[in-house]
C-alpha cells in the first residue's frame, strides 16, 4: 500500500509499505479516503514532536475512511461504516475517559501521525473506540475536517468559552482552518464576529464568510479597533491561537469579565501577561487542547446541518510537501485536504 512517510525533519516521501495485518482485539481496519492538514502536521514535519519518536513514521493526524474489518470485541455497528478517526490514543478506562473527556486522558499513548504512525495511508488498523460514524450525505473532503479542526473549535467555543447568541467574539487568523471554522460556528448561533487577518484579501474573504468586521492587523492595532467597534466596551470572547504576537492585544480587547480561549501558540510559547489588568478586569483564560469524541460527533452533526469547512485546496498524497510549506507560510485560506481514494 501507499503511505506518506516522514523520514527526517522536512523530508517526506510517498512510500510503498506492507499492508497492516488483520485487526486485533478491539481494533478495526480502515481504508482511508482523505486526510486534512493542520499546524500539528507542520510541527511534526519541522521536528517539533515534543516527545521521542522513531522515524520514519506515517504522517496524518486528521482523516476519514471506511471500516473494512473488525477485530474481536469491536462494536459490530461499525462494520462497513464511513468513519472519522479520533487521533488521540487515549486509554478509555481512566476517569476522564469514562466521563467523556478523552482529551484529558491520564494515560494517553500519543497522537496518531505525530508520535506514532498516522492516517496518511491507504489502510490503517486503529482502536475501534477511536472511530465515529459519519452521517449520510457528507462529502469525504468536508468530513475529513471534523475530527480535529471542527472538533477543536467546538470544544473551544462551547465547552470552554461558552459563547452565546448576542455576544461579540474576536477571531484571530481568519484564514486558518480553525479561524474560518470559528467564524462560521459563531455566526451560526447569532454572535457578532470581529475577525483579524494579515491581508486585505483575507479580510475580504472573512467578510464573505459572515464576519461582521475584519481587521488587517498589519495596518492597524486590532485591540484598538475592536474596542472602537464595541463602543470601548471590548469583546466578550477572544478566540486565540497565535501566541505572543497577539497575546497582549487579545487581553486588552476583552470586556470586563471577558473570556479568552486559546489552543495554540504558532508564534512562540511564552508571552508576558499584565496580571493587574487580568485580575482587575476579572478576565478568564481557558487553555483548550484537542477535543472529545462527543465534540467530533457534534461537529459531524453541524456539517450535516450545513456548517461546512472552508476548503482552500484538495490535492493528492503526493502534494504533501508543498502543502506543508504553504501552511507554514500562512499562504492559505481554509483547509488543505489530501485525497487518498
Amino acid at each position: 500500500m501507499k503511505a506518506l512517510r516522514l523520514l527526517a525533519d522536512r523530508k517526506v516521501e510517498l512510500a510503498e509499505l506492507p499492508e497492516p495485518g488483520p485487526p486485533g482485539e478491539g481494533q478495526a481496519a480502515v481504508r482511508m479516503a482523505a486526510v486534512a492538514l493542520n499546524h500539528i502536521d507542520v510541527w511534526g514535519w519541522r521536528g517539533m514532536a515534543f516527545a521521542r519518536r522513531a522515524l520514519p513514521i506515517t504522517v496524518g493526524v486528521e482523516g476519514v475512511g471506511t471500516v473494512e474489518a473488525l477485530g474481536p470485541g469491536a462494536a459490530p455497528a461499525l462494520a462497513g461504516r464511513r468513519v472519522a478517526v479520533y487521533g488521540g490514543l487515549t486509554c478509555g478506562a481512566c476517569k476522564p475517559c469514562l466521563q467523556g473527556r478523552d482529551n484529558l486522558c491520564d494515560n494517553v499513548a500519543g497522537i496518531l501521525g505525530f508520535h506514532v504512525d498516522g492516517l496518511a495511508a491507504e489502510r490503517i488498523v486503529v482502536p475501534a473506540r477511536n472511530l465515529i460514524a459519519i452521517p449520510d450525505g457528507l462529502d469525504w473532503v468536508d468530513a475529513a475536517c471534523a475530527p480535529l479542526t471542527f472538533a477543536t473549535v467546538q470544544h473551544m467555543l462551547f465547552d470552554n468559552a461558552k459563547l452565546e447568541a448576542g455576544e461579540t467574539i474576536l477571531v484571530h487568523a481568519a484564514g486558518s482552518g480553525i479561524g474560518s471554522t470559528a467564524i462560521k460556528m459563531a455566526k451560526r448561533i447569532g454572535a457578532t464576529v470581529i475577525a483579524t487577518a494579515g491581508s486585505d484579501a483575507k479580510c475580504a474573504r472573512a467578510l464573505e464568510l459572515g464576519a461582521d468586521h475584519a481587521i488587517n492587523y498589519r495596518d492597524e492595532r486590532f485591540e484598538t479597533k475592536a474596542r472602537r467597534l464595541t463602543g470601548k466596551r471590548g469583546v466578550d470572547v477572544v478566540f486565540e491561537h497565535v501566541g505572543p504576537d497577539t497575546w497582549s492585544g487579545s487581553l486588552l480587547s476583552l470586556a470586563r469579565g471577558g473570556r479568552l480561549v486559546t489552543c495554540g501558540a504558532t508564534t512562540g510559547i511564552t508571552a508576558p501577561t499584565n496580571l493587574m489588568h487580568l485580575y482587575t478586569q476579572q478576565l478568564r483564560i481557558f487553555g483548550s487542547f484537542g477535543a472529545s469524541h462527543r465534540n467530533v460527533r457534534e461537529s459531524l452533526d453541524k456539517m450535516a446541518a450545513g456548517v461546512t469547512p472552508v476548503i482552500d485546496t484538495v490535492a493528492t498524497l503526493a502534494g504533501l510537501a508543498p502543502a506543508l510549506e504553504r501552511l507554514e507560510s500562512r499562504d492559505v485560506f481554509g483547509k488543505i485536504v489530501l485525497r487518498i481514494a
